[in-house]
């Protein structure tokens, strides 16, 4: 588990969200049906043989892999919500942190650009 403070997620979610605002996510087509067909992925993979994990994936995949968690500790948590995930890689963090983690994966889930979802689920704009 790293700790981190909620200051630094923060400051991570705005770099991720403002590298990419216009971003809408929608998993490689090769991870179709694979782990129980979530609506995104914290991780994603190769597309070889044995799906080696590439890159952080959805836009709390992509923070938590720039915060130092590893892909194969990400890729254990497919399928289950940030609210879930966020507290078992990460500790030092607010309820309210995570609470905005899952509001961000939600809006995104719902295929809303991350730009967007960041702003409502923080309050603030990019």
């Amino acid at each position: 588990m790293i700790s981190v403070t909620d200051e630094q997620v923060k400051e991570t979610l705005r770099q991720v969200v403002s590298e990419r605002p216009e971003y809408i996510y929608s998993s490689p087509d090769h991870m179709q049906g694979h782990t129980g067909d979530p609506s995104c992925f914290y991780v994603h993979r190769d597309n070889d043989e044995d799906r080696t994990p590439v890159s952080g994936g959805c836009v709390v995949g992509v923070v938590l892999q720039r915060l130092g968690v590893s892909l194969e500790e990400l890729a254990k948590e497919e399928g289950n919500a940030a609210l879930n995930s966020v507290p078992r890689l990460l500790s030092g963090l607010s309820s309210e942190t995570v609470r905005m983690l899952d509001s961000i994966q939600s809006y995104q889930d719902q295929k809303t650009p991350w730009g967007m979802a960041y702003a409502q689920a923080t309050g603030e704009t990019i």
